[in-house]
């Protein structure tokens, strides 16, 4: 019955997802298709703001469970751009959290068991990684765009990580970049923040990785040298 459960929804968002391209939803996630209904959207968002914040959520929450390559960064900079800096960056970092946190239980609840069984003896090694020095592996990729967000979310549920962790560490993590790409939205628009995708990555993962494995780097250091650490 189980198994007819898992097999059923892994149908219905398959589904969701041909459906999704097949009909060109995807045009909407784009700096062009934006550009073209951009006046509407603006008028209605000015008209009913609350159910426009419903609405925004509700799409990010769609393309973030199922996992749209690049559509929730897209979501972001239009958030900045409609909704202004400040009351964007806090509905994309809502969003954006919850459907992690959706992706996360999705794909642990149809894959975790599977993955456990056949490949748990291989993974036992990066699962003990991620037991004791996970929080800073996590924090690294969240912090940096160097590894996409709808991956990273399916692929942490298929570890022994705990939901909260999961929570937290994708809450703050993704705070920045959200802060950043809102903001690029609300003062350069969204037809022209391509120059600084580029730029983020080079600037935000080197700092991101000085800021997360610094403790680590200090307790090998002090190791090689003879003193204890606490």
């Amino acid at each position: 019955m189980a198994a007819a459960r898992k097999l059923l929804l892994l149908f219905v968002l398959v589904s969701m997802i041909v459906a999704f391209y097949h009909f060109g939803g995807n045009q909407y996630f784009r700096e062009e298709g934006f550009y073209i209904h951009r006046g509407n959207i603006q008028l209605y968002v000015s008209h009913h703001p609350f159910r426009s914040a419903l609405l925004y959520i509700g799409i990010y929450l769609f393309v973030a469970t199922l996992c749209i390559p690049g559509a929730t960064t897209f979501l972001t900079v239009v958030g900045g751009f409609v909704f202004g800096f400040l009351k964007g960056a806090l509905l994309a970092e809502l969003a954006s959290t919850a459907g992690a946190m959706l992706s996360f239980f999705v794909a642990r609840y149809l894959l975790r068991a599977w993955v456990q069984r056949y490949l748990g003896e291989k993974l036992q090694g990066v699962y003990d990684k991620l037991k004791r020095d996970g929080v800073r592996y996590i924090l690294v990729l969240r912090f940096s765009t160097a590894f996409p967000y709808f991956l990273l979310n399916p692929l942490l549920a298929l570890s022994p990580l705990p939901p909260f962790t999961f929570l937290w560490t994708t809450a703050l993590g993704i705070l920045p970049t959200t802060l950043i790409y809102a903001y690029l939205g609300y003062h350069f628009g969204v037809v022209r923040i391509h120059p600084f995708r580029d730029l983020l990555i080079v600037v935000l993962f080197p700092v991101a990785a000085a800021v997360c494995f610094w403790p680590l780097a200090r307790r090998v250091f002090l190791k090689a040298k003879g003193f204890k650490t606490g």
